[in-house]
């Protein structure tokens, strides 16, 4: 008795798992779009007579009500007829369903498939177990942006719009804008139907970034021009690759102005870095300049004033951005000003008249022409001269000394800003 209870509950079991028919339970289409309830069928045991044979129906408690049979189109109610056909070949076990120009009277309709109804009855499978229900959106889901790369400006970046789609033969048509360069599109063949029967289609696009800051824009159109839309910001880091003092050469004199420019060249388009000096209280000019491109050059320059307490300092500048910052410098070598012939003539003057005094006294005690006389007068005033213009050489002026530039790299070049 045992083996026989086992045996028919094997027969049954058999018999149930005979026929299988698989669909989403719930689906969600966009109105005014199409849209596809993927369905697959198979079977082990009771073959249908006509395989082929694939009927539509709404599920109610009571009745049949026809939603795509080609034998009856007359008798498919009001909401479906004409809008109804297969997607997919029954012979490869499909019995998928394309439901076009989907509207409100469509949403939350519970619907099955049943196949070879005419043949295949509710004792061999019971068909009307497994449904699919419509949700009818009016609104479309935005897209999805993805962004791989761009670290830094110049960098090439890759953004990817990813949208998904009810309707098939009507893709959605999408656009990029915020990065510039080549478009790659998935085409039929690489379309991905999932699970709950929606296409996933992609536009990737591969470009150079410009700028430390970009705005990525995917639009998309949906069959019936209902619109949406997505954003999604990229911030890249801009770098520097030089920063400079000129003249590199700091000899300065006292109370002389002197310009001394400092550059740093940069990939900060839309946010430059700003240059100060360490010598305050003193007249800056400000400029930048696009190098290319991905490049443009700021600078700024100081009409420096020299005074004597300077001397063996440094001139620095200093270019910040994005809290960090970089610095370059020289060493200032300070002359005093070397006197001008308003100050010399004077003094050349007074000597000969103190010269002139020597020698007037000096007659008065001895003859003018002895000789040694004369050469002993001659070597006075010619020391006096000589350690007189020396005693002003070295108090007015010094030897000239050069100041090379210096750069301090607190960011290494070709590092990030």
């Amino acid at each position: 008795n045992l083996l026989l209870c086992l045996l028919f509950q094997g027969v049954l079991l058999y018999e149930t798992l005979g026929w299988q028919v698989r669909m989403p339970k719930e689906i969600h289409g966009l109105k005014g779009s199409c849209l596809v309830i993927p369905c697959s069928f198979y079977y082990l045991s009771n073959p249908p007579t006509n395989p082929e044979r694939v009927v539509w129906y709404q599920w109610v408690s009571k009745g049949y009500p026809l939603v795509y049979d080609p034998w009856y189109p007359s008798y498919i109610i009001d909401k479906f007829r004409e809008k109804t056909s297969l997607y997919g070949d029954p012979t490869n076990w499909s019995c998928s369903l394309l439901i076009e120009r989907l509207d409100q009277s469509h949403h939350r309709e519970k619907l099955y498939a049943w196949i070879d109804p005419e043949n295949v009855g509710r004792g061999t499978y019971r068909f009307f177990d497994v449904t699919s229900t419509i949700h009818v959106d009016t609104d479309p889901k935005p897209p999805t942006i993805k962004l791989y790369g761009g670290e830094r400006t110049g960098d090439d970046m890759t953004a990817a719009c990813i949208t998904y789609h009810s309707c098939p033969y009507s893709k959605p048509n999408i656009t990029l804008k915020g990065i510039e360069g080549s478009d790659q599109i998935t085409n039929d063949q690489l379309d991905v139907l999932i699970e709950d029967g929606l296409w996933k289609i992609t536009l990737t696009r591969t470009g150079v970034v410009k700028a430390e800051s970009s705005d990525i824009e995917c639009t998309v159109t949906h069959y019936g021009g209902i619109t949406t839309r997505a954003t999604k910001n990229k911030q890249s880091a801009c770098i520097y690759n030089y920063i400079i003092i000129e003249p590199n050469r700091a000899d300065v004199v006292e109370g002389v102005p002197k310009d001394f420019t400092c550059t740093i060249n940069h990939s900060c388009l839309k946010d430059p870095p700003s240059i100060s000096w360490n010598y305050k209280n003193m007249q800056v000019s400000n400029g930048n300049k696009k190098l290319t491109e991905f490049n443009s050059a700021t600078s700024s320059t100081v009409t420096f004033l020299a005074e004597k307490k300077d001397r063996g300092k440094k001139l620095i500048c200093t270019a910040e951005f994005s809290g960090k910052n970089v610095q370059a410098s020289v060493d200032l070598h300070v002359q005093w000003k070397v006197l001008g012939p308003s100050v010399i003539v004077p003094i050349i003057v007074f000597l000969l008249l103190c010269a002139g005094v020597i020698i007037y006294k000096r007659r008065l005690n001895k003859p003018f022409d002895d000789i040694i006389y004369v050469k002993s007068i001659f070597l006075q005033i010619l020391s006096s001269c000589v350690y007189g213009t020396f005693l002003l050489a070295n108090f007015f002026t010094f030897e000239p000394q050069s100041g090379i530039s210096t750069v301090y790299n607190y960011n290494a070049p070709q590092e990030p800003m």
